[in-house]
């Protein structure tokens, strides 16, 4: 704790009201507050837990990044606690992943808490801003793993926005349903069949792919490409992650670019947490 701390005024715990999420993890800024990240857990953590993982690590010049960005508030959010199939317990998840060596399977099973997730990040999102008296540029929104998955889909449905965030970042990421959004950002109506093999493929989830959607229309601003030309990204995944592998990450990153999107892509090899952690 105390690699986190410069007074204990600066530290908070952030319950929220909304269905059972966990609290938010804040670091207040040191000096005049001008800048936000939001930064989200992957499965099985929280934000607190994160937090002091993430921000007691030091960089390359053993540096931290609290007393590198002085004006920022550090916002951690929790997820809620969810039944696995997969593991058979409660955990904290931000939507249920029956398998991350087939996130297709089961797709059924993630649509709820996706969705359930993806309108409370939105909300702290729109939360923050307002904090920034509106000013969408100088707020970051990031995560790891799971995390990171349901902070691409919250960047998606931020909104037809011409102005888009200061930057996303994603470690470690997946893309849930990436086939149907990568239909979506390439502006075909899900599952429509043109004749041609690339449509028959999109095809084959229609079903699932449409039960998502259609309940992305009432979630945040619904899905939209144009935040992607707006948002700078960047996209880290080591090649040697034992947990979720890299061609997840590929994948996530080539749907958001051929989507519009602004990515800059990294890997590498020799993170901690056997490859599944950031790495500068």
């Amino acid at each position: 704790m105390s690699n986190l701390t410069h007074g204990p005024s600066r530290l908070s715990i952030a319950e929220v009201d909304k269905g059972s999420f966990g609290p938010s993890f804040i670091i207040q800024p040191i000096s005049e507050h001008t800048h936000t990240a939001i930064i989200l857990h992957g499965r099985g953590s929280c934000g607190e837990e994160f937090a002091n993982e993430l921000l007691a690590s030091t960089l390359s010049d053993d540096s931290t990044l609290v007393g590198n960005f002085p004006n920022w508030r550090w916002v951690f959010p929790s997820s809620k606690d969810l039944w696995s199939t997969a593991f058979q317990e409660h955990l904290p998840a931000w939507f249920e992943a029956h398998s991350l060596t087939d996130p297709t399977a089961r797709q059924d099973l993630q649509v709820d808490g996706l969705c359930e997730s993806i309108d409370y990040v939105s909300h702290v999102v729109q939360d923050e801003i307002r904090r920034l008296g509106g000013d969408q540029k100088r707020l970051v929104l990031g995560g790891i793993s799971q995390g990171a998955a349901v902070g691409m889909w919250a960047l998606l449905c931020h909104g037809d926005q011409a102005t888009g965030l200061g930057g996303f970042f994603a470690t470690s990421p997946w893309l849930p349903f990436a086939a149907g959004v990568g239909q979506v950002l390439a502006g075909q109506q899900t599952g429509q069949s043109n004749g041609t093999a690339a449509a028959a493929a999109a095809a084959a989830n229609t079903r699932l792919n449409d039960m998502l959607l259609s309940k992305m229309a009432n979630v945040a601003g619904g899905l939209h490409g144009s935040v992607l030309q707006t948002t700078p990204i960047l996209m880290g995944h080591g090649v040697d992650d034992a947990y979720v592998d890299v061609e997840l990450g590929r994948q996530a990153a080539q749907v958001l670019t051929q989507g519009g999107g602004r990515v800059e892509w990294k890997e590498y090899e020799g993170a901690e947490e056997e490859g599944h952690w950031f790495k500068a």
